[in-house]
Parts: structure tokens; sequence; C-alpha cells
């Protein structure tokens, strides 16, 4: 099972348009997610502020990049590759946060 995140951004009473991207990512890799960034991810449609997520998705990428092996069970777990894969999904997610900070994060499983 995946999960989709991306942004958008209402433009009037009934109607959104999305920005950026699409991230998706494996459900399972929350716990990863979580350890690394704080992030608990829920299954929830509307998250929040992109801008609210930033200081979130760069301590993750610190985190990944300066103690992956701190995170090495994870790839056990999840299978090789995971945490490039999620550092992939933060800066990717970082970048669209930052470009459209007023959006709003949305989430759904697909």
């Amino acid at each position: 099972m995946k999960y989709n995140f991306f942004l958008r951004l209402k433009t009037n009473e009934t109607e959104w348009i999305n920005m950026g991207g699409n991230h998706i990512i494996s459900w399972n890799v929350r716990d990863l997610i979580e350890a690394s960034s704080g992030w608990f991810i829920y299954n929830e449609e509307k998250l929040g502020l992109a801008s609210d997520l930033v200081p979130t998705l760069q301590k993750g990428i610190f985190e990944l990049n300066q103690s992956s092996q701190v995170y090495a069970d994870y790839e056990i777990l999840h299978g090789f590759g995971t945490i490039k894969s999620v550092l992939k999904f933060y800066k990717e997610l970082l970048y669209d946060c930052q470009q459209y900070p007023y959006t709003e994060l949305c989430g759904s499983i697909s």
C-alpha cells in the first residue's frame, strides 16, 4: 500500500488546484519517517499548511544524511534502498512545500 501526498490551493468556495507534484511513499516506511523526523503520518486527507512541515522535513533530511547508520535496521526491515527512497521523498516534498508554503498538504492512500 502506498500513500500519496500533494499540495493544493483553494481558488474559490468549492474549487481546488493542485500545486507541485505527487509525492508517493510506501505506507510501511512510516516508522522510519517518524523515527528520523518526528512526523507521525495519519491516514487523513488534510494535514495542514505546507509551510508547517518544512522544519520536520529538514530534520528528517539532516538525520538521514548525518546518521544513516542509526537507521540501518529499517533497511533490513523494509529492504535495501529504504533510507535512500525516504531521503528522496523528503527532499522532493520539501522543495514543493518551500515553493508553495501557503498551500494545504493533503494525503490519501493509493
